[in-house]
């Protein structure tokens, strides 16, 4: 009903947060973008409104929805290059290269909510997530395929008074404001620091900002979290305190199950897992995931929150 591009346009706004991100990504103008846009909602009837910062849909939209698993089988069929949206951490040291035919997004969107809303959509193709917060029961449509396991260790700005102690404790961490993001951005991470006492000082952000997470951390006494990964690319600002979290994070790759056949998927997959494991002969706590290795049902996933 409506032409490839057209809805580009209109998925793109949803999914990178700007015209302006559209046009430079697809390299077509704004005027492009903005007139794309109305074609598609006056043909679904739909509207477009920007709700807790994010552009949302409002209206029915089955027939729209109908017409992106056309659009998305065109992408699988190149078509028109597939979508990846990665982690902030993820996006500099896993997808810095990319499988022809692969189109990175601006790897800041913050929770697993709207992840998890543009691949069930199929506005995004896949999504390089975090671990421990993976698809659970609540998403049947959706897998993962985990990648590598690593620590998650908590951290702070040189001259912290943690630095000064020989060993820590979760009480002498409790001490101090705990970076925390808002209710249901990682259910999972959030339930295990709640559990001990931390994820506590609450920062509104929607949209991956360094100022109001690291940058919190490196200018005041908030302590903050990090990994492998992340300290890579903090610039060397934060330290790292010795003691870790109760649970370890790592990368997988989560996408809509219909199409875990797709070689495209496939494709991505191995090149993912190549890099994983380049940055493991660099770093011995970066563990890359066997493929044999089972992960947790999402049954059983699902009873952990």
């Amino acid at each position: 009903m409506v032409e490839l591009d057209q809805l580009t346009a209109l998925d793109g706004l949803q999914w990178l947060g700007a015209g302006e991100e559209v046009a430079r990504r697809y390299d077509i103008s704004q005027a492009t973008v903005s007139r794309s846009c109305r074609k598609v909602l006056k043909t679904f009837g739909l509207q477009l409104e920007r709700q807790n910062g994010e552009l949302d849909l409002i209206g029915d939209q089955t027939l729209l929805q109908l017409e992106r698993d056309v659009h998305q089988q065109a992408r699988l069929a190149w078509r028109r290059p597939l979508r990846l949206e990665a982690t902030y951490w993820s996006a500099p040291t896993l997808c810095n290269t990319l499988p022809p035919g692969w189109l990175l997004g601006r790897s800041n969107i913050v929770g697993v909510r709207r992840n998890f809303q543009l691949l069930q959509d199929g506005v995004v193709d896949a999504w390089l997530a975090g671990l421990p917060d993976l698809p659970t029961a609540d998403q049947p449509d959706l897998t993962a395929v985990p990648l590598s396991r690593m620590p998650v260790f908590f951290t702070c700005a040189a001259g912290h008074p943690l630095l000064e102690r020989q060993s820590l404790t979760y009480d002498d961490i409790a001490q101090f404001p705990t970076l925390a993001l808002p209710t249901g951005s990682y259910p999972l991470v959030e339930q295990a620091l709640q559990a001990i006492g931390l994820w506590n000082d609450g920062v509104r952000m929607t949209r991956y900002r360094r100022d109001l997470w690291e940058g919190k951390a490196e200018v005041e006494l908030v302590v903050g979290y990090g990994t492998p990964l992340s300290m890579q690319i903090s610039g060397g600002a934060l330290c790292r305190l010795p003691l870790q979290l109760p649970f370890a994070s790592g990368d997988a790759l989560v996408f809509r199950r219909a199409l875990g056949a797709s070689p495209r998927l496939q494709q991505l997959l191995d090149h993912l897992r190549a890099r994983v494991a380049r940055l493991a002969r660099m770093n011995g706590e970066i563990v890359p995931v066997s493929l044999a290795e089972p992960r947790p049902a999402c049954g059983d996933h699902a009873k952990s929150e």
